[in-house]
């Protein structure tokens, strides 16, 4: 059997969408960094006021700079997209509710997750979005 390889090549794009797209930064400011340990794969991103500053190659141990962290097997992660993609589930927060899937440093930081909640769904979305081939902007 094989195993499944993260889905996370998308990243870099849908940070070129978002930060183009007026309606990202109506969202309002973000200032935090997103770690995303799925599978064996690692990215650190990085949100500074209206924007996506920055996307990183990681690995699990750059998480020590991650204001949240989300930890899913590459399988259940690309699951999530796809259902995502299609409408089928719910956001990242209240599949946290459920799976308890992200952790931080201490409950302050923790709480980036629903203060931001938007922001992050947004990259999420956009993400699910391409990764079914939708055209960029379509999430």
């Amino acid at each position: 059997m094989t195993k499944a390889k993260a889905n996370l090549d998308w990243l870099p794009a849908a940070q070129a969408t978002l930060n183009a797209d007026p309606a990202f930064r109506k969202l309002g400011s973000a200032d935090f960094k997103l770690g995303l340990v799925i599978g064996d794969d690692a990215r650190l991103v990085v949100f500074e006021a209206f924007e996506i500053a920055e996307v990183a190659q990681a690995n699990p141990a750059d998480m020590r700079d991650a204001d949240v962290v989300v930890e899913m097997p590459a399988k259940d992660w690309n699951a999530y997209l796809r259902q995502r993609g299609r409408a089928k589930t719910g956001s990242l927060l209240s599949l946290d509710v459920e799976q308890r899937l992200v952790r931080a440093r201490n409950p302050l930081l923790r709480l980036n997750l629903e203060r931001y909640n938007r922001t992050l769904q947004a990259l999420l979305d956009q993400g699910a979005a391409m990764s079914l081939g939708k055209p960029a902007g379509a999430a």
